[in-house]
């Protein structure tokens, strides 16, 4: 945690304090990114749109790829257009994004949390 940049660790003091269990806090991916020093706010405390368009963005990629993968072993890809795999990972990201950042804003709430915005602006003031 010393690794993350001050203001990541910032809110995960905020979220433990809060009693948000460890694994809500910080998932893998973010970890990574911190660890790169890159200031990217904790899911339960970004903004409802950043959540939608990550997770779903990265959703939507991996449930194309793995789409096209088992599906061209199981049906001829002739029958499997891009445009199909295209639709249906676009369609997945944005459900999956869309259930996601409703969790996580609901989550914020049940614990009470600030949005990161307002974490960081408490902190300046």
């Amino acid at each position: 945690m010393d690794r993350y940049p001050a203001d990541v660790r910032l809110a995960l003091q905020a979220m433990a304090d809060a009693k948000v269990p460890a694994g809500m806090r910080a998932p893998p991916m973010h970890r990574l990114l911190w660890r790169m020093g890159l200031r990217v706010p904790p899911p339960l405390l970004a903004s409802f749109g950043a959540n939608l368009f990550v997770m779903g963005g990265l959703f939507g990629v991996l449930w194309g790829v793995l789409w096209r993968l088992l599906m061209g072993l199981v049906l001829d890809l002739g029958s499997l257009t891009l445009g199909i795999t295209v639709g249906s990972a676009v369609m997945a990201g944005l459900l999956f994004g869309l259930l996601m950042a409703l969790l996580m804003r609901y989550q914020r709430r049940r614990y009470r949390l600030p949005a990161w915005k307002t974490l960081l602006q408490g902190r300046v003031a």
